[in-house]
């Protein structure tokens, strides 16, 4: 029985899967972006620019791949992921062992405060190194991308995620989504979180 298939498969909703790594990066449309091209703007702005959109919207997934794209053209890169105000010491370690002509990818932006973001763009152009950041709001950076969260975004990447064809229709339903985007508004990250749950729920047998 299909139930009966499920009821041992991992969750495709879980955090192995939706992880900035395993997705590719798609803009409001659903249509997978030019990484390259953007790497190539980012010169053009003058090597440092702001992934810039609502919480859940893909920023982080974009700076990974991004970043990936850098990296690959033998530039050093650096990755830092903030969690507070007080990680702009360890931010300002980690540019100064970053040789000249290099890229500091920051995650979370605003968390280093104005005087943080002054300090470390300081240290950037002095040491001469690149930024590529993500923030919620407008940054004093270049704009790079907008990201914005959608339910075309939200389908195409439920479209990519393991075994779909086996059980989107069934186990997860395209009124789960219409649902869970309702619920999360641009917040896809929330979006996938619903959606984990109400996968459990469904193949537990839970009434819809």
């Amino acid at each position: 029985m299909l139930f009966e298939h499920f009821h041992h498969r991992r969750n495709p909703f879980a955090t192995r899967y939706v992880a900035s790594a395993r997705l590719v990066p798609r803009d409001s449309r659903g249509r997978v972006l030019d990484l390259p091209m953007i790497v190539e703007r980012l010169g053009t702005i003058g090597g440092s620019g702001a992934i810039e959109g609502p919480h859940g919207t893909g920023k982080s997934t974009l700076l990974f791949h991004l970043s990936e794209v850098v990296a690959a053209e033998a530039r050093p890169v650096v990755r830092i992921r903030l969690r507070s105000r007080g990680d702009v010491l360890g931010v300002l370690r980690s540019m100064r062992q970053t040789p000249r002509g290099g890229l500091a990818c920051i995650d979370s932006w605003e968390l280093l405060g104005p005087v943080g973001r002054s300090m470390v763009r300081c240290m950037a152009r002095g040491l001469g190194i690149g930024l590529m950041v993500t923030s919620h709001g407008p940054t004093d950076l270049p704009t790079l991308v907008s990201c914005r969260g959608s339910k075309a975004l939200l389908e195409a990447l439920v479209s990519q995620l393991p075994g779909h064809g086996e059980w989107f229709g069934t186990t997860i339903m395209p009124a789960d989504l219409d649902a869970a985007i309702v619920e999360a508004g641009e917040d896809l990250r929330r979006a996938f979180d619903l959606l984990y749950d109400r996968f459990e729920r469904s193949r537990a047998g839970a009434p819809r």
